[in-house]
């Protein structure tokens, strides 16, 4: 190589510097950002061209940000590119039209009811929420989650509308830690609150590929990558997983699943999702689902078959108060129990379903299947693959609120 063709002389360096306007220099710069809790994720940003400032050179991290903000933001931060010109009738002519499309071919954000997009309108930080568990496609419509994770937020229920994505968000570490005991759902999200949280979800670790073997014990999974290399993921008692969309435990991995690891920039695995053939522990995890965790797996499967004795004390105990709270005697309550039906008619079959109904909050018709255990009749819908859908047409489906 002629190094020479390169060459500038020392005198014509000075005199190109000399020349770049000091405001040129300054234009990277972030004015209004210096000491700020959110200085750090927002100059990382900045640095990789993901977020910009406004034209005075300025960031204002504390204005609201708005849904064509964000979409730009997401879209610069993941790389994502609009395959096709699509619009709204009132992005057609934004300077974010690019960004939306792309945002909105990924599903992470949706157009409204109306056709139309809304870019000026404000995000919650609700919806913020919502829309990050999007990129990472947790927290989905499908996913049926048995446990009961522990409220991290004093006015965030788990009745809340948006509790499961907020308590992702939270298990992920996304949100600022200025947040504390308080979430406040539907305070407007900032632009420092965006900028924070996306710089925290970059971080995370999204490894797709193959299960070759499962070490129940340990906790170890060996995983096929996409790309041909192993990969060893470590699942802890703090890991989260789902097969076929329903929380399940370690030994229902199984070798040949499809497998998502989602983990931690320090390599902790908080997010599994596998997809494999339908097993009868997938059944048995969906009807768990269903009773919003109130049963486990292995006591579904007790009530199935007949085998009271395996159950805890403390569901029987349940069952029995509730029981005895609808005006049975203590004897007929612990007649029903031990399923005596000689000794009582076919209204205690009744009275037991409607106890179970009532203490795990499913519908008696789902409860009259359980304790007439006749799992034949859901069978010959199409065995066991087509039981989760049974079960879900007699249970009626659960949905996830929706966020735009």
């Amino acid at each position: 190589m002629n190094l020479k063709r390169f060459s500038l002389p020392l005198t014509g360096v000075f005199t190109l510097l000399l020349t770049i306007s000091p405001a040129a220099w300054a234009s990277t710069e972030l004015s209004d950002i210096q000491n700020h809790w959110a200085e750090k994720p927002i100059n990382s940003l900045s640095a990789k061209a993901a977020i910009s400032g406004y034209p005075d050179g300025t960031f204002k991290p504390d204005q609201p940000v708005t849904r064509a903000e964000f979409a730009t933001m997401v879209a610069k931060t993941f790389g994502y590119r609009a395959t096709a010109k699509t619009s709204t009738t009132d992005t057609i002519k934004h300077w974010a039209a690019d960004y939306i499309a792309a945002t909105t071919e990924q599903k992470v954000m949706n157009n409204y009811s109306d056709g139309t997009f809304r870019p000026e309108s404000r995000l919650t930080r609700s919806q913020l929420v919502t829309l990050l568990s999007r990129v990472l496609h947790l927290g989905t419509a499908q996913e049926q989650y048995s446990d009961d994770w522990p409220t991290s937020f004093t006015d965030v229920p788990a009745d809340h509308s948006n509790y499961r994505y907020v308590e992702i968000a939270n298990k992920l570490e996304l949100l600022p830690t200025n947040y504390q005991n308080r979430f406040q759902p539907d305070v407007a999200a900032t632009r420092a609150d965006a900028a924070w949280t996306l710089q925290a979800l970059s971080g995370i670790s999204v490894s797709k590929g193959k299960i070759s073997s499962v070490d129940p014990d340990s906790g170890l999974v060996n995983i096929q990558g996409s790309n041909n290399q192993p990969m060893l993921s470590l699942i802890t008692p703090e890991t989260v997983i789902l097969r076929n969309n329903a929380t399940a435990p370690v030994d229902s991995l199984l070798s040949g699943d499809e497998v998502t690891s989602i983990a931690m920039p320090s390599g902790d695995v908080k997010f599994v999702k596998a997809y494999g053939k339908v097993t009868k522990n997938d059944l048995l995890s969906r009807i768990s689902s269903y009773t919003k965790g109130n049963l486990s797996t292995s006591q579904i499967n007790s009530i199935i078959t007949g085998d009271w004795d395996a159950l805890k004390s403390d569901l029987q105990s349940g069952l029995y108060d509730k029981m005895v709270s609808m005006g049975l005697t203590p004897a007929e309550a612990e007649t029903i129990l031990v399923q005596d039906w000689s000794y009582l008619d076919t209204l205690s079959r009744d009275r037991l379903a409607e106890a179970i109904s009532g203490y795990l909050g499913i519908t008696q018709e789902f409860s009259q299947a359980i304790v007439a255990r006749d799992l034949q009749k859901v069978k010959e819908y199409g065995r066991i693959e087509l039981a989760t859908a049974a079960l879900g047409r007699l249970l009626g489906s659960q949905t996830v609120a929706d966020n735009n």
